[in-house]
């Protein structure tokens, strides 16, 4: 699977630090994702049809950490709350498209 680069964002020759949408903190680089995974929609043979998110490279990687540790059953009250909350949305948006929840690391 191939992204797009990543680029920075730059007004009047200043990077600009821009907004994570999961803990409004200010970051270098965010970058859109799906929240329930693309390839769970892929698998499935039908079109993504799941709300997008603009995350930080943490946030983002704490969120398919979140889903994983769900699949396996695993304790995720370490995780950062709203990571577990964002993997259970997407684990909803599953059940209602009739999606297979598959690792995502």
């Amino acid at each position: 699977m191939t992204h797009a680069p990543l680029t920075l964002v730059v007004t009047n020759n200043v990077v600009q630090l821009q907004p994570c949408r999961l803990y409004s903190h200010s970051c270098v680089i965010v970058d859109l994702h799906h929240i329930c995974p693309k390839s769970w929609w892929i698998t499935a043979g039908v079109p993504i049809a799941t709300p997008m998110i603009a995350l930080c490279p943490s946030c983002h990687g704490s969120a398919h950490a979140s889903i994983d540790a769900i699949l396996a059953n695993r304790d995720v009250s370490l995780l950062p709350a709203r990571c577990v909350k964002l993997a259970r949305q997407a684990l909803t948006i599953a059940a209602a498209n009739g999606l297979t929840p598959a690792p995502t690391l």
